[in-house]
């Protein structure tokens, strides 16, 4: 029975050090890991569902981030027929606060075949932006207009950092009640 009492105390301390280890871990690979890793995480979100542009019914997908917005577009025509090649897709945006003029971004094919078309839009400043999407093709021409509020890129380290910190304080409760539960229960089993 001794013996068992003995190593008992090591299992405890080796059970915290690789806990320890553990969460010294992650936090290094969130310091060490660049931003582009870290990214953005949330998922586009949509600003047209099925909407009539022009003869396409169109899909817009945007994850409007400071520094590389993403939109995406996924075309059909309303008759039913594929989307014909030489299709262009074009996002017109300018700041609602006008610091800047409108300008124009070309979507590029995800793959030929598909109607699928990925717009990058390096913005420059959070806040309203006003947006144009134009759709051009051999079925015709279509235009819509909307509004996008676009947002600082994810979050940086500190950030990070500071989400971790109700985890944190959480595990070191656990871990004080597990040692004070430990030494009240040791006193009673010697009995």
């Amino acid at each position: 029975m001794m013996g068992k009492r003995a190593r008992h105390p090591l299992a405890l301390q080796a059970v915290v050090l690789v806990r320890a280890g553990l969460l010294l871990g992650i936090l290094t690979l969130t310091l060490i890991l660049p931003p582009s890793v870290q990214a953005h995480g949330s998922a586009p979100y949509p600003i047209l569902l099925e909407s009539p542009v022009g003869p396409y019914v169109v899909t817009l997908l945007a994850d409007p981030d400071v520094g590389g917005g993403t939109f995406t577009v996924e075309l059909a025509l309303a008759n039913g027929r594929a989307v014909p090649g030489g299709t262009t897709v074009t996002l017109w945006v300018r700041p609602q606060d006008g610091h800047r003029e409108e300008a124009g971004y070309e979507g590029r094919r995800q793959t030929e075949g598909t109607d699928t078309f990925v717009v990058e839009i390096p913005f420059d400043t959070e806040g309203m932006w006003q947006a144009r999407l134009v759709v051009n093709g051999p079925a015709g021409q279509g235009e819509r207009a909307f509004s996008v509020r676009v947002t600082p890129p994810g979050t940086n380290r500190l950030g990070s950092l500071l989400c971790l910190l109700p985890f944190l304080a959480l595990g070191l409760l656990w871990l004080i009640g597990a040692r004070r539960h430990r030494r009240e229960a040791e006193p009673e089993a010697e009995r």
